[in-house]
């Protein structure tokens, strides 16, 4: 089982690492290769740094490390970002390395978010999933997550398709 931590300043390669490495595992075929090829973990690295420095009020970022101790996946939550979207907190972000996948750390780390929403008095959230990511889409829907909205954002000469799911009440995991 992964140990779920919140996440420091000192993760934030490992967070940027993680980030680029999922995203081209998961949306290969799903955005274009040049958009994945762009991607750079130093990039990443310093928004995390960024972020695990000078963390929004609610906000959080948690990191699910395995036996060894490497960062396999993070998460991220706070406060609403969409005014269109009439739920108090948001999933932000939520990536596992898929060698880490179908271990319950996306479960575990959804609790952990759940949870500090909820500490915060956040007591509904939403988030955003690229539409074509068959596999996040089944696993938000399986803890009761419902489709509130959708959009498309032109990204890069491309067009991103997303979808909303929210929870009224903040999922039990």
């Amino acid at each position: 089982m992964a140990l779920i931590r919140p996440a420091e300043p000192a993760d934030a390669e490992a967070i940027g690492e993680v980030h680029v490495v999922s995203w081209r595992e998961t949306y290969t075929g799903i955005m274009p290769e040049l958009v994945l090829t762009r991607l750079s973990v130093e990039a990443r690295s310093r928004m995390w740094r960024t972020m695990l420095d000078r963390p929004a009020p609610a906000s959080a970022v948690f990191v699910a490390e395995d036996d060894e101790g490497e960062v396999v996946g993070f998460a991220s939550c706070g406060p609403q970002r969409t005014p269109t979207l009439e739920f108090a907190g948001e999933y932000y972000a939520l990536y596992v390395l898929s060698a880490a996948q179908r271990h319950g750390i996306g479960r575990t780390l959804m609790a952990a978010m759940s949870n500090h929403l909820s500490r915060s008095g956040l007591v509904s959230a939403s988030l955003w999933v690229v539409r074509d990511n068959a596999r996040a889409v089944r696993f938000y829907e399986r803890f009761g997550g419902v489709a509130v909205a959708t959009q498309e954002e032109r990204r890069d000469g491309y067009v991103l398709s997303e979808v909303a799911y929210g929870w009224r009440e903040l999922p039990l995991v």
